[in-house]
């Protein structure tokens, strides 16, 4: 996959594991974001309220304090057209369900792959 370029963009990273986050940093960290992360879906929420200039947001499903598809929820009410792709483990039928009607805008399945975390960057980011 080509070299992308997204310097002076800001995404958030909504992801309470570890070894999730630094995965997903160390792959887009060539691309020249700046990324933001929150370990649960109130931060995700406050730090989207917070930030106006994050551009996309990346959710995992379930966290501690508040799941991100509840986030989600909350997230719409004041930035509506945030894109947000939600990451599950769980895929299935029902999470899918669930993703759509809390407000995401797309899906990954975990495990992600370099080039699926790389492809949703230029679905969602126009640059």
């Amino acid at each position: 996959m080509e070299q992308l370029n997204y310097s002076g963009y800001t995404i958030l990273i909504a992801e309470d594991d570890d070894t999730n986050f630094e995965y997903i940093l160390r792959i887009y960290r060539e691309t020249g974001l700046t990324i933001l992360r929150a370990k649960n879906g109130k931060e995700a929420i406050d730090c989207s309220r917070d930030n106006p200039d994050i551009r996309l947001i990346f959710m995992d499903g379930m966290m501690p304090v508040m799941t991100g598809y509840d986030a989600t929820r909350e997230i719409r009410v004041f930035r509506p057209t945030l894109p947000i792709v939600i990451l599950t483990a769980y895929v299935s039928q029902t999470s899918i369900r669930d993703a759509v009607i809390s407000g995401c805008n797309d899906y990954l399945a975990k495990p992600i792959g370099r080039d699926e975390l790389l492809t949703m960057l230029k679905k969602w980011l126009v640059i």
